[in-house]
């Protein structure tokens, strides 16, 4: 059953941020152009502070987040996420179709291409959360390119968990799909050039360099 709720499109309005941050796109693009918007962030935590739909959906999951999805969060082990997965489909919804939501991550694929996911596939609420897993553990910089996923839900299949906005990592405003998802990259956009870090080492610091910035959209299923 869908959750029948849809509210992410006009949460990026708003007088004290850029005339031009008006849907999930262009506060992608912005992100990338910017790399630190706290301005963003924070209003997107006051939107869904103020949300009732969102409200609505979180009174859906069990109180408190299942054991299984907290150890996921935190630990992001192998065994976690197996546990994590059963935990999504025994207690997550199926979203509104059309539901906005922001991955960062390498994508590797040209555009058309569908996959389905092995494992849960984590999102989030806010672009510049999405940012800092693509640049995390030198993930952008490996890759030699930021990509910043901008999430559509199509026709919704698979299950989601809305994480709980408390808590050590409520800050990653996080919705977790469960394995078997199908997404598919609808479009590829060169925003900018970035720059992006290494892995640190004892002996050299923390190597970077200028790599392209991509906002994906991409549905998921």
């Amino acid at each position: 059953m869908s959750s029948g709720l849809h509210f992410a499109e006009a949460m990026y309005v708003q007088d004290t941020l850029e005339a031009n941050v008006t849907n999930p796109f262009q506060a992608a693009s912005s992100m990338l152009r910017t790399g630190v918007d706290n301005g963003l962030e924070n209003h997107i935590n006051w939107a869904l502070a103020q949300s009732a739909e969102y409200a609505a959906l979180r009174r859906r999951m069990p109180q408190p987040d299942p054991d299984a999805l907290v150890a996921y969060q935190n630990k992001f082990t192998k065994e976690d996420m197996a546990a994590a997965d059963i935990a999504i489909k025994q207690c997550g919804v199926t979203l509104a179709d059309g539901q906005m939501l922001f991955h960062g991550g390498f994508w590797g694929h040209p555009v058309d291409t569908v996959i389905t996911t092995s494992r849960p596939f984590s999102t989030s609420f806010c672009p510049q959360v999405a940012l800092r897993n693509a640049e995390w553990n030198a993930k952008a910089y490996n890759a030699g390119e930021i990509n910043l996923m901008v999430v559509r839900v199509c026709q919704p299949q698979s299950k989601a968990y809305i994480l709980s906005l408390d808590g050590e990592k409520g800050n990653e405003k996080e919705v977790v799909f469960a394995s078997g998802a199908k997404i598919r990259l609808v479009r590829k956009t060169f925003i900018c050039n970035s720059k992006v870090y290494g892995n640190w080492s004892s002996s050299g610091g923390s190597p970077s360099k200028e790599v392209p910035a991509f906002v994906l959209d991409v549905n998921i299923s």
